[in-house]
């Protein structure tokens, strides 16, 4: 599968996130009996689209999957005057509704994120420990043998010149007779090849080696149980992926851990495709439910121009029974706009510095 479909089906992940993202707003301002003024599906030139005849909604769909918006009347106009406002205002709906409209956006990440993990659950099983121990390769060096034969990030080493590598992998190397290419045979995803490796001998550690570094680990053994326990197991795995992921937020801000791993739109993609084409179908079904649970959340933090801080504006109107000026809100979300613009210009040009070297 060449590269560049592996880069659409990241473009497809992105746009499924997003268009659920803005489904959600849009589905909970209809049962809410809030007007939606358009709904787009994609960025770029428009490829389709039409006008709801009942509720007036514009709906278009554009060429490029990723993007999406869910606009209302009303909202972030600085220059609307109080007590002129278009009586189908977002900010003229009780607050209540604009919170339920607000959360429903980030909600609906964390209903795609469990939705995919019990379908898979569901038709693989659940994952047990099995009574063998497995040789995963964790990175492969640069220019080294291993790179050069072709192995990769990911890979179980299953047999190496026939025999079955288990804990066995360095003691097999040191045993190799150095008069031919050692032949492994490594499973990647649900594929399994063969591949011929000439280790070269390294004399500071006086023995042959591959340029890979190990991790043993018990064999995975796929049981399908009932609906009850898979269930229950997606929603422990999505509970736990969140919390990995705030920490990582919380590791963010308090200590500047991970910023240099930091990716913008092109690095996303480009880290998709990667963990497609090396774990298959089994890697494209992790990233999405990782990256939907981390939309999700992203979006509910109080930063400017998301849904988080538009959602402390409602929550201080219902506390304080009066809302901040609509003018000054409007302001604060569109600098927010421009600020995370900028981030995402900043990180994109990074992203594309480091895939070209």
């Amino acid at each position: 599968m060449s590269t560049i479909l592996y880069v659409l089906l990241a473009l497809v992940m992105l746009g499924i996130m997003v268009a659920v993202h803005e489904a959600g707003h849009y589905l909970a301002a209809r049962a809410c009996g809030i007007a939606v003024r358009a709904f787009g599906i994609g960025f770029g030139p428009k490829l389709f689209g039409w006008t709801g005849k009942k509720n007036g909604t514009e709906y278009v769909f554009r060429v490029i999957p990723g993007g999406g918006y869910c606009a209302f009347y009303g909202e972030d106009d600085p220059q609307t005057e109080p007590g002129r406002e278009d009586p189908r205002s977002l900010q003229l709906q009780a607050p209540w509704k604009r919170l339920v409209v607000l959360f429903a956006g980030p909600f609906m990440n964390f209903v795609l994120a469990f939705a995919v993990a019990l379908a898979f659950y569901t038709g693989y099983g659940l994952p047990y420990a099995g009574e063998g121990v497995e040789t995963q390769i964790i990175s492969v060096q640069p220019g080294s043998p291993a790179d050069v034969g072709g192995m990769l990030p990911g890979d179980i080493v299953l047999t190496m010149d026939g025999q079955p590598v288990t804990d066995n992998f360095v003691s097999l190397v040191n045993a190799w007779d150095a008069t031919q290419p050692i032949e492994l045979t490594v499973r990647c995803g649900e594929n399994i090849q063969t591949l011929r490796v000439t280790p070269d001998f390294i004399p500071t550690e006086n023995r042959y080696m591959m340029g890979v570094t190990l991790t043993m680990q018990a064999e995975t053994v796929w049981i399908r149980e009932g609906f009850g326990k898979t269930v229950s197991h997606t929603f422990d795995v999505c509970v736990s992926a969140g919390g990995a992921i705030l920490d990582a937020l919380k590791n963010l801000v308090t200590r500047g851990e991970g910023l240099d791993q930091m990716s913008g739109p092109v690095g996303v993609i480009n880290i998709i495709a990667k963990e497609t084409q090396t774990y298959k179908l089994m890697g494209y079904l992790n990233m999405l439910i990782m990256i939907s649970i981390n939309l999700g959340l992203v979006n509910l933090l109080p930063i400017p121009g998301l849904d988080g801080c538009r959602m402390l504006f409602v929550l201080y109107e219902m506390i304080f029974r009066k809302p901040v000026n609509r003018r000054t809100e409007a302001y604060i979300h569109l600098a927010g706009y421009a600020f995370l613009m900028m981030v995402m210009i900043y990180f994109t040009f990074h992203d594309v510095l480091s895939i070209f070297g």
